[in-house]
């Protein structure tokens, strides 16, 4: 794998399991939908393969399955994916320190502009009581 980088994880398979989980979350939100749909027109759905097999499923997924494909086999849109993939692992990434350091000053910010904002609110409500 001459493609590979620092972190030893090809581009092209990144991008493909990412369209792997794509068709999959894509497959239960579709699955989801069409199970709501067939309830609302009060259609039968049937199990085709067991219990957990249903039509809405098997449609769902298959429907997924297929955009995945398609969008695959798109060279646009697999050229952009293995270019975004690629400038990905050109990215330095924080540490976890920095990551921590980061999330507790947008979390303190966040207080003290409630803070701010609670006092800022509270002095208004009295001073519109006094006048209305």
């Amino acid at each position: 794998m001459a493609a590979e980088g620092k972190a030893g994880v090809d581009p092209r398979r990144m991008v493909v399991i990412f369209f792997v989980l794509a068709a999959l979350a894509v497959g239960v939100f579709l699955e989801k939908i069409l199970g709501l749909a067939f309830s609302y027109a009060r259609w039968n759905d049937p199990a085709l393969f067991g219990e957990d097999w249903t039509l809405t499923t098997v449609l769902g997924y298959g429907i997924a399955v297929a955009a995945a494909v398609v969008a695959w086999r798109a060279t646009r849109v697999r050229t952009v994916s293995l270019e975004v993939a690629s400038e990905l692992k050109k990215v330095t990434w924080p540490t976890l320190r920095e990551t921590r350091a980061a999330t507790v000053a947008v979390v303190v910010a966040t207080f003290v502009a409630a803070i701010v904002l609670g006092v800022f609110d509270y002095v208004w409500a009295k001073l519109s009581s006094l006048v209305y």
